[in-house]
């Protein structure tokens, strides 16, 4: 009987891990892959939302896995993110603007967006009140300062040097690469429809999205409040683990880190890849018109 209840859960575990393993299943039907690699707060999650409406299987920012993503990226370890590409067909926000060069070579015919505001003081106004919700070290990889309040000059060059970069790197290849003005508004379709897939090559008629702005950051003082301690204890529990995965922690706690996210990422992969499956299933219509 003791035998019994020991087996039990183990045979259980073992059963769910291989089901969701087996569900955990790139679909071999994706699109020609688009990569949207404009910095944060250029509308990238816009571009995400209308990928998404036609069409695209998108991987946005996804709290967990993003900002384990980012910590193998800045580390040199590519595995991770060069996986997530397996299971997508379109990408969008931070660390994938850092991968433009490895994913145009891996995929020669994927496309590319980069993302821009209508001028660098609306950029930065937008960066200021984004980065001010909270301190986390990883601004520092991509705009060379973790706060925006006096380090406006570093950050607004790591702006300008990333758009001088993507237009160096994709000046002679301009049939795979466009760029994309979120404050344009509906024009953005014209943009977007350059590169990607649009419903029997037209421009969708409905508006095009705009997610992520300031105001739906506002929800209430009270849930803001709740929402800023979720997101701090993350950050606190993200900077300890990468500290201790990548500098030198103790070789348990990382065996025990690695098993974890083994665990974490198999089985929130298959509910990604059963909540797709089932809408290609139904096959929803999509608001085109």
């Amino acid at each position: 009987m003791r035998s019994a209840m020991v087996l039990l859960p183990v045979l259980l575990s073992t059963f769910i891990l291989l089901a969701a393993n087996y569900i955990a299943q790139p679909h071999p039907l994706l699109k020609p892959k688009v990569f949207v690699i404009g910095l944060s707060k250029t509308g990238t999650t816009s571009i995400g939302d209308a990928l998404d409406l036609i069409g695209y299987k998108r991987l946005g920012w996804k709290d967990v896995r993003s900002r384990h993503l980012i910590h193998t990226w800045a580390n040199g370890d590519y595995n991770a993110l060069i996986d997530q590409t397996r299971f997508y067909d379109a990408f969008e926000d931070l660390p994938w603007p850092r991968m433009y060069r490895q994913m145009a070579e891996r995929y020669p015919d994927a496309k590319f967006i980069l993302s821009l505001r209508k001028d660098e003081q609306t950029w930065l106004r937008s960066m200021h009140r984004h980065v001010g919700r909270g301190l986390w070290q990883p601004y520092a990889y991509f705009y060379g300062a973790t706060q925006v309040v006096g380090n406006e000059q570093t950050v607004l060059s790591a702006y300008r040097n990333h758009t001088s970069e993507v237009r160096a790197y994709f000046h002679d290849q301009p049939h795979r690469y466009v760029e994309l003005n979120i404050d344009d508004g509906e024009r953005s379709w014209y943009a977007l429809c350059k590169v990607a897939e649009c419903p029997e090559g037209h421009v969708p008629s409905i508006g095009f999205p705009r997610a992520n702005t300031a105001e739906s950051w506002s929800n209430g003082w009270l849930f803001d409040e709740f929402h800023g301690l979720v997101r701090w204890s993350i950050t606190r529990m993200e900077e300890f683990t990468s500290t201790s995965y990548y500098h030198g922690g103790w070789p348990i706690v990382n065996a025990v880190l690695g098993i974890c996210w083994w665990v974490i990422s198999l089985v929130d992969q298959a509910c990604c890849e059963l909540y797709y499956k089932m809408a290609i299933a139904t096959d929803k219509p999509r608001p085109f018109t």
